[in-house]
């Protein structure tokens, strides 16, 4: 991008500067964002299953589930309870809830295997911003997904140890599978590191990381990251729910492109409180 780091949402044609849906967008001296529809495959991972991770679900639109290419899923997210899923504030926030659906066991989205369930509320933080702060939202399903479909526990703050520098973590999601912009039908992982708070604020040149609410991963090796189309879904490290796909930072000829993550064991209260 002209030799400029760049900062993108991962949720399909809703992205952070400098991309927008093919948009570029400054007002003032800050950056606006403006909804479309969420999401960016897993680059540099391996195709994976929702047997191997069956908390993983899709957002979707729900009059298009079944009628629109790729189930109409424009963003992932996380079961947590058999009726709550955890997701990006950013992929719902200009959503009603009852345009909303949820499904769970559909690893390729060209078939209508799995179960659907609607959405009966959501839950934004309030405190979310277009900036992407506070990037987290709940979702209520009208019924309990079934049994097989097991919820992945919720990091809290005494989990200390899936955000140490190093950590293995793991991303799941159905989105970009390339910087060409080839979308991924059938979901996929990628192995990544728990990158340090310093790394991942020196990885932005925006200077929009804050470690009280961001956790950043990537693969140093291979450059494996989410991308545009995963927002919402999982990272994973420790058995437990650890970072929600937010955005992307870095990205150019100096700057490897790295993950940024809503660290979920700061809103780990609030969360709890729409479990109930």
């Amino acid at each position: 991008m002209s030799g400029q780091g760049s900062i993108h949402m991962a949720r399909h044609g809703y992205l952070r500067w400098p991309v927008l849906a093919g948009l570029m967008v400054l007002v003032g001296a800050g950056f606006a964002v403006l909804p479309a529809h969420p999401a960016q495959a897993v680059i540099g991972g391996q195709k994976s299953s929702t047997a191997a991770a069956p908390w993983t679900v899709t957002i979707n639109l729900w009059r298009q589930t079944d009628t629109y290419p790729r189930s109409g899923q424009f963003c992932g997210g996380t079961l947590v309870t058999p009726r709550k899923v955890v997701t990006a504030a950013h992929c719902v926030v200009d959503e009603a809830p009852t345009d909303l659906g949820v499904v769970a066991g559909r690893t390729d989205l060209r078939r209508h295997d799995g179960r659907m369930r609607k959405v009966t509320k959501a839950w934004i933080h309030p405190r979310f911003g277009r900036h992407l702060e506070n990037d987290v939202a709940v979702l209520t399903l009208d019924k309990p997904m079934p049994p097989q479909y097991t919820p992945l526990p919720v990091a809290t703050a005494a989990d200390t140890g899936p955000y140490r520098p190093g950590t293995r973590a793991r991303v799941h999601g159905w989105g970009l599978l390339d910087n060409e912009g080839r979308e991924a039908n059938v979901l996929r992982s990628a192995n990544l590191r728990v990158l340090a708070d310093r790394t991942c604020q020196r990885l932005n040149p925006w200077g929009d990381i804050d470690p009280k609410m961001h956790v950043c991963a990537n693969d140093p090796v291979t450059g494996a990251h989410h991308a545009e189309g995963d927002s919402g879904g999982p990272l994973v490290a420790g058995g437990k729910l650890i970072g929600i796909v937010s955005w992307l930072a870095g990205g150019n000829a100096t700057t490897p492109t790295t993950g940024v993550y809503t660290r979920v064991a700061a809103f780990s209260r609030e969360i709890g409180r729409q479990l109930g």
